[in-house]
């Protein structure tokens, strides 16, 4: 059990930071657009109002 969890924690940290670029980088764009919507969406609702 303390074996496998040790031995699995570096391979998985290791994983998790080789992905963690293009994610972030995806993140960016992706964020900007999410918010982007969320403010048509707003100011949509608002208006209607």
């Amino acid at each position: 059990m303390t074996t496998t969890t040790l031995t699995g924690a570096p391979a998985a940290h290791l994983n998790f930071h080789a992905l963690l670029r293009p994610v972030l980088t995806a993140l960016r764009f992706t964020g900007h657009f999410v918010v982007a919507l969320v403010g048509v969406i707003f100011l949509g609702s608002a208006s209607e109002h």
